[in-house]
Formats: C-alpha cells, structure tokens, sequence
C-alpha cells in the first residue's frame, strides 16, 4: 500500500516537474529577442545593446532599446517602432551585440535586416506633446524650452510660451505655421529660430530641425 502510494507521489511530482521544464523553456523560446540578417540568417536570444545612435534628417537621435518593438531594413533605411505607435527611421550607428547560445555576437548593422523584441516598456514621462514630421515620423517627447520664438505677418518677433498653445501645424499651400493658441486667436507664422530641443519619450534629448515639423500637439 505504501509502496503504491509513494510510486503515485513520484510518477505525479515527475510530471509535475516535467511540466514545469517544458512551460520554463517554451517561455524562454517566446521570449527571446529574435535578429535576422541580411543573408537570412537568424538568431535567437537577448539583445544586450541598450540605446541605438540613429542620424535622420532632422537631427541625431539615441533611441532606448527598452522601448523599442521591431526595427526593420528599408533600402538604406532603418525604420525604429516603439511603444504607443512612436516610429523613428534613419540610418543605424555602429554594432549590435546579440546573446544566442551562450555566445555573445557583435553584428555589423549594415547586415541587419530586421529585429524583434521580446519585450517593449510602456512610456512613464515625456509625453507632454506629439510630434509628427514630414518623413512621418512620429513621436512622444517633452519641450525642454519655455517657449518658441515666431515671425508674425506683420514682421515683428514674439515669443509663445508652450504652456498657452494648443497646436503647430504647417500649411504647405502657404509655407507658413498655423500656431493655434489657448484662450487667444490662432495666428500664422514662421519661425525665427531653426531648432527645438526636445526630449523623446523614447530616448535622449535632442535638438529638431524645424524645417521638418509637420505637426506638434500640446497634450494640456
């Protein structure tokens, strides 16, 4: 009786910690970071770069590896997706280090073709406005300015404060600024400074060419 007891104890114990195995390495497969090369080879395993230097057209940017979701090849182009839809695309710096296998690979980026993340953080900061660009890039960032400096059309300068806009948005057929204001009217513009700094959600603080601004909304 006890022997039949004690075999029960231990036939039920060893699929319980076979289960146990089997859902810990199938987690790990899930899990895994996955990089794809340009030849098609792939990788499984732990990204361990934890910021990528990406040069667009606007500005040079270090993207925090924590938020990002795919980064994918587009002819000589990287597109950087990352959390709540933000969406960089430039061209990569430097190497990637991968662990696969319990080896530690340094990848030349340029024979990357894509990568997926396991896992993406969610934004806790830096959400203070939303930024959409000419080359649709779009982004979650915080002004580091107080203000922004504008050429009215009657040609004298005026500086805005951030916290009493609504909107900045280019009008092409016009090549102006529509800078929509808070309890005020909405005014036409140009710009009497190049760049803004900003600080991306998704990243380090930067300095934007203004000349690619397409739209940026106040979230008050």
């Amino acid at each position: 009786m006890l022997k039949t007891c004690f075999r029960k104890i231990i036939k039920i114990s060893s699929a319980v910690l076979f289960l146990f195995l089997f859902l810990f390495i199938l987690n790990g497969t899930v899990a895994a970071d996955q990089l794809t090369l340009t030849n098609g080879k792939s990788y499984r395993g732990e990204i361990l770069t934890n910021s990528f230097s990406l040069k667009t057209e606007y500005a040079e940017i270090n993207i925090q590896t924590q938020y990002l979701s795919k980064i994918t090849r587009k002819n000589t182009l990287f597109i950087l997706k990352a959390a709540e839809n933000n969406k960089f695309s430039g061209q990569l710096q430097g190497t990637i280090k991968f662990r696969s296998d319990s080896q530690e690979l340094n990848i030349n980026l340029q024979d990357l073709s894509s990568l997926d993340f396991s896992q993406t953080a969610k934004f806790s900061n830096n959400k203070a406005v939303s930024v959409s660009l000419t080359n649709n890039d779009y982004f979650s960032a915080n002004t580091v300015e107080n203000g922004i400096n504008i050429n009215t059309s009657l040609g004298s300068p005026l500086n805005i404060p951030f916290s009493k806009l609504i909107s900045i948005e280019y009008l092409a057929a016009k090549d102006v600024y529509l800078i929509k204001r808070q309890n005020d009217s909405a005014v036409e513009a140009t710009f009497s400074q190049n760049k803004i700094v900003l600080w991306p959600a998704a990243g380090e603080i930067f300095e934007l060419n203004l000349n690619y601004l397409k739209k940026m909304t106040f979230n008050n």
